[in-house]
């Protein structure tokens, strides 16, 4: 019997110079070649998408190498598991939020002017990556079911720890944001900030590329719900003003 003929994939990372170590952190192989990352980047793309429409439980291997064009080994050359292939999809969905958000948090703009702009930077990441935002709730909802294997517990808690952190940083911002004046001190900056996640996080529900979807589009919803999260935040007209 011979040998099933190699994927493109799999004979560019064959002739490749390795780098590869034999043990695994979090999950996944510790070191790869560039072109392995490269790789691993597209498998991870698969991997959301596989995740998003049938959800973690009915995905399996096979189907995300299928979707990638590639074989199971190619996935199995870089994640031991599946487990571990989906924590790795929220951990890049993660980072990509803070990516996106973290560098207007840290500006030295006003603190409402901060707001505003995390907001639009993360309605825009919801739209742009949204395989990866709904399986980030998939982790979450895994995590609130309390039906995590044992193993795999601390690896979750240290994501909901990012999850956290990541919300922390909205909420600094209101509080600093009602301290310079700019929002009504109305309600506790915790509730505050969730409100004001809660619309923001939107798109995640309910946004659908439509053919010709443009970034005007995208930015448009951007603004028209940042607008809508930070009156809610307690922004009046004169601040609203300023700042739209």
């Amino acid at each position: 019997m011979t040998d099933r003929p190699r994927s493109a994939d799999e004979e560019r990372l064959a002739r490749a110079p390795s780098v590869r170590r034999a043990s695994f952190s979090a999950g996944r192989l510790e070191q790869v070649s560039d072109l392995g990352e490269m790789s691993r980047t597209k498998l991870l793309v698969a991997a959301a998408a596989a995740f998003r429409q049938d959800g973690f439980a009915a995905t399996s291997i096979e189907a995300v190498a299928r979707r990638l064009g590639a074989t199971k080994g190619l996935v199995y050359h870089h994640y031991r598991s599946k487990n571990d292939l989906f924590f790795d999809v929220c951990r890049q969905g993660m980072a990509l939020d803070f990516a996106a958000v973290q560098p207007h948090a840290t500006s030295r703009e006003r603190a409402v002017t901060r707001l505003k702009r995390m907001a639009e930077a993360h309605v825009l990441a919801m739209i742009e990556h949204l395989d990866f935002q709904q399986v980030i709730l998939q982790g979450v909802s895994i995590h609130l079911s309390g039906t995590v294997h044992s193993d795999d517990r601390a690896t979750l808690a240290d994501l909901m720890a990012d999850r956290d952190r990541y919300e922390r940083l909205f909420r600094e911002t209101l509080v600093a944001a009602v301290s310079e004046g700019d929002l009504a001190a109305g309600i506790p900056p915790a509730l505050g900030a969730q409100a004001l996640l809660a619309v923001i996080n939107g798109p995640v529900f309910w946004y659908a590329p439509r053919p010709g979807d443009t970034a005007a589009r995208r930015a448009a919803i951007a603004r028209d719900l940042s607008l809508f999260a930070l009156r809610g935040a307690g922004a009046g007209p004169v601040t609203i003003e300023e700042e739209f």
